[in-house]
């Protein structure tokens, strides 16, 4: 099992699609201690891959330890940015956006209270 199977369950699981529902855009995360991801959203969906995207629209470095705190509403992105938990690169107005398009869970609660 990958580091980031359990992120990606958090990723899907509070994907925001009424958020997502005009955007076509490709977000690469690369996540220092889980490996490099995409997260292709189009419409209202998204699917996550491993590995590097050939042109993403913004590409945000992190650990894992700092996504799932964003995903649990422990803190913002931009909290977290502004901290330097976070880098992008890229359309930074999509990056400004990551907190709308993931809401927390009580799954990821858990993960980041762990």
């Amino acid at each position: 099992m990958s580091p980031f199977d359990g992120l990606r369950e958090e990723l899907i699981a509070n994907f925001n699609r009424e958020a997502a529902a005009d955007l076509t855009e490709v977000v690469q995360f690369e996540i220092s201690d889980a490996g490099n991801y995409f997260l292709v959203m189009d419409k209202g969906e998204c699917h996550i891959q491993g590995g590097e995207h050939e042109s993403p629209s913004v590409c945000i470095s992190m650990d894992s330890e700092t996504l799932l705190a964003i995903l649990s509403g422990k803190f913002s992105g931009m909290q977290a940015f502004m901290f330097g938990k976070v880098k992008a690169e890229g359309d930074q107005r999509l990056a400004a956006m990551i907190d709308s398009l993931f809401v927390p869970t009580r799954a990821a609660k858990r993960s980041s209270q762990s």
